[in-house]
């Protein structure tokens, strides 16, 4: 199966919209703010398989096509219990882990809402869908690169894993990190569309072609998923996302370990909020 997730300038402007807006707790964004690279290179860390060769579930602690319905995170911090303890970690580790299940609700969310929900379904054939998803994977891949504040690219290259991830080398993120600078350097823009156009073996201009075009998008994608519901999407994201590293962050530090195993502020997060999550 083709990549399913949201791509990581989508995950880069998330964070960026966490940390300039005030819906977080003001220990969280203290915090996060202190330690903006590792969080932002967290937001985007559980696609560092694509450098280290691990499998999705070794990184993402879920699976495409879903064999359990249990969060990441909580599939995370059950596997790693040191990395549950916001108050044990050092400040940058902290503030990479809480980016990195970030990453992960806003991923089962697209898979859930968007790649299951809409280019699962049989409207057309099943390359078409493929190539489809890619597309608007694509588009809004631009919208969220025209989000970026200038100075994600500094951030990220400053950051130092050092042992943040018990189950990922220091190398690898590293290796990783490195990538997005170099993509984030490019006066042209990330090359999102040649790294699908690679796995689907076309050329990046097929989808550039479509990605670029308003009459083409609305035609061809948004008659089968509405703008709203992308609004939706976003929308959702981000508050399941302050509220989860809330939760880990300003909630551990407030309650400590003791409220991360057990009751959460609820709110949405695809078919389930983050009490069930909890439990």
């Amino acid at each position: 199966m083709h990549g399913t997730m949201p791509t990581p300038a989508m995950h880069l402007a998330l964070a960026e919209k966490m940390l300039r807006r005030n819906d977080l707790s003001s220990s969280a964004r203290r915090l996060l703010n202190q330690q903006r690279g590792p969080f932002m290179l967290g937001h985007t860390a559980p696609d560092v398989r694509t450098v280290s060769g691990q499998r999705r579930e070794e990184c993402h602690f879920y699976t495409v096509p879903r064999t359990s319905y249990r969060p990441a995170h909580r599939a995370l911090f059950d596997a790693y219990p040191s990395l549950r303890r916001m108050e044990a970690l050092s400040p940058p580790q902290a503030a990479f882990v809480a980016g990195y299940i970030a990453h992960l609700l806003l991923d089962e969310l697209w898979l859930d809402d968007v790649f299951q929900h809409v280019f699962l379904q049989d409207w057309a054939p099943l390359r078409e869908r493929l190539f489809l998803h890619n597309v608007l994977r694509t588009w809004a891949d631009h919208q969220a690169q025209a989000r970026l504040n200038g100075t994600v690219m500094e951030a990220l290259a400053d950051v130092v894993p050092d042992g943040w991830l018990p189950f990922v080398a220091d190398e690898h993120l590293c290796v990783w990190r490195d990538w997005l600078v170099e993509q984030l350097s490019k006066d042209q823009g990330m090359e999102t569309a040649g790294v699908f156009a690679r796995r689907m073996g076309i050329s990046p201009a097929e989808i550039e072609r479509v990605a670029t075009s308003p009459p083409q998008m609305e035609n061809r994608i948004f008659r089968h998923f509405p703008r709203s519901a992308l609004r939706s999407f976003h929308e959702e994201g981000y508050e399941g996302s302050v509220v989860l590293v809330d939760w880990y962050v300003g909630g551990s530090a407030r309650g400590g370990a003791a409220r991360a195993d057990h009751a959460a502020p609820t709110t949405g997060y695809g078919s389930n909020t983050i009490e069930e999550m909890s439990t």
